[in-house]
Formats: structure tokens, sequence, C-alpha cells
């Protein structure tokens, strides 16, 4: 795609002056992915000053190799602003995440932050009011592997398909140890939070790679080959005593 690392490059620096705005900021959780490690690059100088808690093996190995003061997401009860990818972004800002594995922690993470950055290139955002580009990737109990995947497929919603890992024989694993099964959309995801709570119910599903906008998006950060917008769910309001934006 023409301009694809340019813009997740103006993304990055955009996120970064929105995370200058904030006050008070003590504690930041990051996400998986190359655009958060593209984030990190353009933002370190601004982000050695806090405490951040990774999402992920990989990203935590990362922000040590440059030095960042990193601990375990086991280790905190709150984080002030949560900065990630997406896979996919509706008009409505109702996300699709997980495409890396780790979006049992990531999730994780969103619940635990007083507000949720996300930054994406233009590739990401679909254009449209619902989802329906990308599998959404769920986390699921190995046990359960058959019973669950004929669950989803019985809901008429999805075509389930389990994810192999790269470089070995088998079901990809989790930092979690379960699998990841990719969920093929046979119709548009208009009701995205819906859908979230419908897999929910089923047997063996730990969570899903859907993040509704209503409960887990504050602002969304899309990259373009020349310049980056910043969309916001609702009016950035001062939070825990920040700075109103």
């Amino acid at each position: 795609m023409i301009g694809v690392e340019e813009a997740k490059e103006n993304a990055a620096r955009e996120a970064c002056r929105v995370l200058g705005d904030f006050r008070e900021v003590k504690v930041i959780g990051l996400g998986t992915g190359s655009t958060v490690k593209k984030f990190i690059d353009v933002c370190i100088d601004k982000i050695k000053q806090y405490l951040i808690v990774s999402s992920s093996i990989d990203t935590t190995l990362y922000t040590k190799s440059r030095g960042l003061n990193t601990i375990d997401m086991y280790s905190v009860d709150s984080v002030d602003v949560y900065i990630d990818g997406a896979d996919e972004v509706s008009n409505k800002l109702d996300l699709v995440k997980g495409r890396g594995g780790a979006l049992l922690r990531e999730k994780t993470l969103a619940y635990l932050s007083s507000y949720r950055l996300y930054i994406v290139d233009y590739t990401k955002f679909n254009g449209r009011d619902y989802l329906y580009l990308k599998p959404i990737p769920v986390e699921i109990t190995p046990s359960t592997l058959q019973y669950t995947m004929r669950a989803i497929k019985n809901t008429g919603l999805f075509e389930p398909v389990i994810r192999t890992s790269i470089g070995k024989d088998g079901p990809l694993i989790t930092d979690n140890n379960n699998y990841i099964l990719d969920l093929k959309p046979l119709k548009p995801i208009e009701d995205p939070l819906n859908t979230h709570k419908l897999l929910k119910l089923i047997h063996g599903v730990v969570e899903t790679g859907i993040f509704p906008a209503v409960e887990l998006v504050d602002t969304v950060v899309v990259g373009y080959p020349d310049k980056a917008i910043v969309y916001n769910r609702k009016p950035r309001l001062s939070r825990r005593g920040w700075g109103a934006l």
C-alpha cells in the first residue's frame, strides 16, 4: 500500500502530541504490534518519564530494550492512558483487535485505563458504520476447541478458523496458553457490543477481539501519508484531576 509506513509515523507523532496534552500522567499502558513500536520510537523522549505497563512479552522486550521503566501488568490496578493499535476501525470507532494474539491482555489494560487512545494507518479505517473487513480474533481454552468452534459456527454469524503457529506445527499458543480462533464475518457486524456479549456466552470463549467504542474507546488517531486525523468518541474532559483538553 502506498505510504503506509509514513501514515503509521504520522499517526504515532500525532498520538504523542495528544499524550502531551494530559497532565499528571504517571502510568501508561502499551499494546502490541508494529504501530505501537512506531509510537515508542517517535515518542521515546516523552514516555521515558512514565511507568510503562505492557500487554505482551513482545512489547515488554521492546520497551526494555529502549530503556523504558516497564512493569508487569499484574502489578497495577489502574492505568492513566492506554495506547494501542487496531486491525479495523469503523466510523463509530468500534474496533477489531488481536491479530497479534495478545487480545486478552490488551483488553484487560483497556478496562483498567482511564483513557484509551488507538493509533492506526488509513488502511485500517473502513469508512462504514459497522465492522466487516477483518476476521474477529477470539481467545479460547484448548480443551473446548471442538465444542467452541461448532457453537460459534451455529450462530450463523461467523466461519471460525483456528490460527496456526508460524514456524512450527500446530495452533498458535497465546501468552496465556490458550488458542486463537479467527472468525470470518458472514455479514456486517452492526452491533459490536451485543455481538461481543453473544460470543462471550459460548462455553470456552475467554475473550473476543471486538472492542466496542461505548466501553473501550476514547480517541482514535488515523494516519495518512501526509497527515493524521484525530477522532474523539466524545469531548476529551478532564479525568483524575487532569486538565480539560
